[in-house]
């Protein structure tokens, strides 16, 4: 017996690292990885649908969006 074993001893059927269902080696990332992705995709949608919200008609009809489709846009929830 060395004095590593002494220390630490050495098990006979170690276990493996927990994973939770989530592959490291893939590209996605992992939880909160993906988490973050989806909270920025979803907070983008909302700013783009708060900046509609403001735009006045001028500049509505510049873009080729009535205001009735502009209003309706913006009061979408932002998880849709």
């Amino acid at each position: 017996m060395g004095a590593i074993d002494a220390i630490r001893p050495s098990e006979s059927n170690p276990r493996p690292p927990a994973r939770f269902g989530i592959d490291s080696r893939s590209g996605a990332g992992n939880v909160l990885s993906r988490l973050w992705q989806l909270y920025c995709k979803l907070a983008s949608k909302r700013r783009s649908r708060l900046a509609l919200d403001e735009l006045s008609t001028h500049l509505l009809d510049d873009i080729g969006v009535s205001e009735k489709e502009a209003r309706r846009e913006s009061a979408v929830p932002f998880w849709r």
